[in-house]
């Protein structure tokens, strides 16, 4: 008896292993399919554009220097390294994610008064964290302070290159490379920043509202200036056009875009430019032979050594023979270059210039309210008060030599 009920209790040890094994068995089983099926939905990549799917939380996109970066998906904080580099995220509503700026957008760059619609109307960029102690520089340190998702830096040159992987390499932070130039001379390059950074933060609709923007008012200007066509148009120069600062009545721009969009009779197009913006150094000499009937005069130029281009006409000997001057057509214009090209404000110049060149052409126009329709658009606000107080209420006006 004892050994029967021996045998009997090992036959049912035995059955209820069989059975716990069945059971562990079936639950293993269909984990590893529910697993399967997740990978599989989760890891194949889906190609699209420049971006690459990867994950519900990053992407990978390729920058403007041809580099993968995987960064987070629609990230809410972020950092923004180079001179005027906060331009973008303004155009495309997305200052309020950013945390950490370039020196020349923070409050640390001192200035006479501040050019910068983008700045005019979004202040507050000024007070976010500093990167680093001077143009372009990024201090890691600093950066992990700041604690962004990702960096965007402008350029696209060997040594940035070589920057922002080390940059990566000694915080985590992935970083993006974007192009911050000149619309005029680099639009393809320009509306493919604005692109890439758009396809990061969720804002592709509007990097495609800003771009139509600008070449719907390119349209519009050239469509005005095209019913000139055929009239015998007044020679024009633009002085005291900025680079990498201020300059006198010198500094001027071969395809000035308000002249260009206006086909305007620029006497300096034919001059080789020697910056992405444009900028070009011309001679008093070559100047005085030119004589332009009309000239304009970039604001900036007062901020240049030795009081700038205004001052040298009123007090050059040389430049007081010239006939725009003996006839008074000497007209102010905003500046178009701090910290790179402020497009909005080349815009809004044009239609100043236009109603200057083409006044039957711009009878609609006010151009002060033109700025501002711009400005809001673009930028966020409407600035040319501000900015016209800055430059000495001397914008949009026939100046006085």
């Amino acid at each position: 008896m004892k050994k029967a009920l021996t045998i009997l209790i090992m036959i049912a040890m035995l059955a209820a292993i069989a059975f716990a094994g069945c059971t562990s068995g079936s639950g293993s089983a269909g984990g590893s399919a529910t697993a399967a099926a997740t990978q599989t939905a989760t890891a194949a990549p889906v190609a699209t554009g420049t971006e690459t799917q990867t994950d519900s939380a990053t992407i990978t996109i390729t920058d403007v220097a041809g580099r993968s970066v995987v960064v987070p998906d629609n990230p809410s904080k972020i950092a923004v390294s180079g001179s005027g580099s906060s331009r973008y995220f303004a155009w495309l509503g997305a200052t309020d994610k950013m945390v950490a700026v370039d020196f020349q957008d923070s409050s640390l760059l001192k200035r006479k008064a501040e050019t910068r619609p983008y700045m005019l109307a979004n202040p507050q960029i000024k007070e976010l964290q500093v990167l680093g102690a001077s143009k372009g520089v990024v201090d890691p340190e600093l950066l992990m302070k700041a604690n962004p998702e990702v960096v965007f830096m402008s350029g696209v040159s060997d040594t940035i290159i070589q920057n922002a992987n080390e940059l990566t390499e000694k915080t985590g932070i992935p970083v993006v490379l974007f192009y911050s130039g000149d619309y005029v001379t680099s639009t393809a390059k320009v509306e493919e920043s604005l692109r890439t950074i758009a396809k990061v933060l969720h804002k592709e609709q509007r990097a495609e509202d800003v771009i139509k923007y600008f070449a719907d008012t390119r349209a519009d200007l050239e469509s005005r200036a095209a019913k000139a066509d055929g009239t015998v148009k007044p020679t024009v120069y633009i002085g005291g056009v900025s680079y990498n600062g201020a300059h006198g009545f010198d500094g001027s721009d071969p395809t000035y875009y308000p002249f260009t969009v206006l086909s305007a009779n620029n006497v300096a197009a034919g001059l080789g430019s020697t910056a992405s913006t444009g900028y070009a150094a011309v001679s008093k000499e070559q100047i005085i032979g030119w004589d332009p009937e009309i000239i304009f005069v970039d604001l900036n130029t007062m901020e240049a050594a030795g009081g700038g281009g205004i001052y040298e006409l009123q007090t050059d000997p040389s430049y007081r023979e010239l006939t725009a001057v003996k006839t008074g057509k000497i007209y102010a214009l905003n500046p178009h270059t701090s910290m790179g090209t402020n497009h909005e404000t080349s815009m809004a110049n044009a239609y100043y210039v236009g109603k200057v060149l083409y006044p039957d052409l711009f009878a609609d126009i006010d151009p002060e309210a033109k700025a501002d329709e711009i400005y809001t658009f673009v930028d966020g606000a409407p600035v040319f008060k501000t900015l016209k107080e800055n430059m000495e209420n001397l914008s949009y006006t026939q100046l006085k030599i």
